[in-house]
């Protein structure tokens, strides 16, 4: 993977992780997704820094490798108080200013191959001077190689191996080791010294590391250093190597916060769990019960009695009073007028119903994130709880956009309705019947024959008799007959409604609840396969 698509690919990786990791080690991550383009930007040129511990003779070195006395020497010490920078062709400003450098020399360069490098002097890094100590932790993060200076006396001091070298062991690629000051040791010594150096910097994590014996005053090993600065220097590979490193060592402190979670989606048995209790919340009961009310109340309205029916018109809608009306109430223009949401009039949740929901939300949230990092385990929470405070307003506002399916007329209500009418045409028509009868018997004038029907010789009753007796009795009998398919019809009702209303939370469920939840999840298998990836 070349370092532009390494770089991408973290990009990608903290985008996801944001706010889910150690916040130091997501903001090493982008310290070096910010410093990355503006290296490469600036040139292929290697920087090299000399670091190393007061009196170990780094810018004596400095000066022998760059053929110069740029560098002070002396017994003051630390004598190096700035990094200094000499570049052996003209100077890349651009490289420089990014480095935050302001002692620029250009110097010849001494062996050909030199020419692409610019080598640093830094200050001590074990300097009294505070300031002295940033410098050179401020430029090892950001310098493309760097040479460990040791000497002879302090080559184990426990300081460079604690603090520098050890840290930087995925950096290893990048570092070289020079045990300066050999002239002081005898060829036996100086074998022992730099096979205890391998032994340390074994321990450090650095195998491989090369170690170079060096001698400011007699020269020795300098030609060595040189051409391995040569060769680093032609290869033009420095920057990318040392960003390469940068950026593994951020995918490994990520690995390391990511974890290896097994991850899962909502189970059925969760995801049914907690649309019962959004249901509780939101009052489907209370709409379920309201529907078949009011399904028995306009049922009763038209298939009743008509003589005694308009005293259930004194009785308001159960659904009305609710103001949960028919789809076309329910409309989204209706549902959110220019004055806000309308909201219906279902009573306010309990005490007991929050603690359902919480701990419904509460439960799902520890199904997601169990055996997650801590960051995502929070997400998750935070994704899941998010939408508490703004769940009643949505299950409320899907309770009133949900099509009851009560609008409807059956038609065995008319042809009720109809008979009924029928029945109270032939009482008052009987009634009619014999009020003349009786009117004409007043007057002295002959009356209207009422048809007596009934056996010969047996109880005989007038037709007009019969039409108010019979309208009477077949009307109560068919409102009884009615209100038990009234009742049917309502528990149906009441079925359906119950079914919608229960497809609406849980979309509400689905949408505003389980949704985040599950794209927290979604999001830490991406970041974990792009670690793998990156890896």
């Amino acid at each position: 993977m070349q370092i532009a698509d390494r770089l991408t690919t973290l990009t990608e990786i903290l985008d996801l992780a944001q706010g889910r990791v150690p916040s130091d080690a997501e903001g090493r991550a982008r310290a070096i997704l910010a410093h990355a383009p503006r290296r490469l930007a600036a040139g292929a040129q290697t920087v090299v820094a000399i670091a190393g511990a007061t009196g170990s003779g780094k810018s004596s070195l400095f000066n022998a490798v760059t053929g110069t006395r740029i560098a002070e020497q002396g017994p003051r010490r630390p004598t190096t108080s700035m990094t200094m920078a000499a570049s052996f062709s003209a100077s890349n400003n651009e490289l420089l200013d990014l480095l935050d450098v302001p002692r620029r020399y250009e110097v010849q360069a001494p062996v050909d191959g030199m020419q692409d490098l610019i080598l640093l002097d830094l200050p001590d890094h074990d300097s009294t001077a505070t300031a002295h100590r940033e410098e050179v932790d401020r430029l090892v993060s950001l310098v493309d190689q760097f040479i460990w200076v040791l000497d002879p006396q302090k080559y184990a001091d426990a300081a460079i191996h604690k603090n520098y070298l050890r840290p930087l062991a995925r950096h290893r690629e990048v570092i070289t080791v020079v045990l300066n000051q050999a002239d002081k040791l005898t060829p036996d010594d100086l074998a022992r010294c730099l096979a205890h150096i391998r032994v340390l910097l074994d321990d450090d994590g650095l195998h491989d590391v090369p170690i170079i014996a060096t001698s400011a005053v007699t020269g020795q090993g300098i030609d060595d250093l040189r051409r391995r600065l040569a060769k680093l220097a032609t290869g033009k590979r420095a920057a990318t190597t040392r960003l390469e490193a940068d950026v593994a060592v951020a995918a490994k402190e990520l690995d390391d916060a990511i974890g290896r979670s097994s991850t899962r989606e909502v189970s059925k048995e969760t995801a049914t769990r907690l649309n019962a209790q959004l249901s509780a919340a939101a009052g489907v009961p209370t709409v379920v019960q309201a529907v078949r009310s009011s399904v028995k109340h306009r049922g009763h309205l038209a298939t009743g009695w008509p003589v005694v029916k308009w005293l259930s018109r004194l009785k308001p809608d159960p659904l009305k009073r609710l103001r949960l009306g028919t789809p076309a109430e329910n409309k989204p223009e209706a549902i959110e007028p220019p004055g806000g949401l309308t909201r219906s009039s279902l009573p306010g949740r309990s005490a007991a119903s929050e603690s359902h929901l919480s701990t419904g939300l509460r439960g799902m949230a520890n199904e997601l994130s169990d055996g997650m990092p801590a960051g995502w385990r929070d997400a998750i929470f935070r994704a899941v709880h998010t939408s508490e405070a703004t769940l009643p307003d949505q299950l409320d506002r899907a309770v009133v956009a949900t099509d009851l399916k009560v609008d409807r007329t059956p038609i065995w209500w008319q042809v009720i309705r109809a008979l009924q009418w029928v029945l109270i045409i032939a009482v008052v028509a009987g009634a009619l019947w014999l009020t003349l009868n009786v009117l004409l018997s007043y007057f002295g004038l002959p009356k209207v024959d009422v048809y007596p029907m009934g056996p010969e010789g047996g109880l005989q009753i007038p037709v007009p008799t019969i039409m108010i007796l019979g309208g009477v009795l077949v009307g109560i009998v068919l409102s009884a007959l009615s209100g038990l398919l009234i009742r049917a019809s309502a528990n149906g009702a009441a079925r359906r409604a119950k079914k919608a209303l229960h497809k609406s939370v849980a979309e509400v469920g689905a949408q505003h609840v389980i949704a985040p939840a599950e794209a927290e999840v979604r999001r830490y298998v991406q970041a974990r396969e792009l670690l793998d990836k990156l890896a």
